[in-house]
């Protein structure tokens, strides 16, 4: 019984583990991405008030 218990919760751990990772990686993304619109905003607003 144990056998068969380990062997079926063996292979959800790593799933568990790569899943947060993937989380945690798409969630950086889109700070990255959030950010980056945020700078690119700010520079084009610049832009457009320096050309007024």
């Amino acid at each position: 019984m144990r056998n068969i218990m380990s062997s079926t919760f063996h292979p959800l751990g790593p799933l568990r583990i790569r899943r947060g990772s993937r989380q945690m990686r798409e969630k950086r993304t889109a700070w990255a991405l959030i950010v980056f619109s945020v700078l690119l905003a700010c520079v084009e607003l610049y832009i457009v008030y320096s050309a007024l």
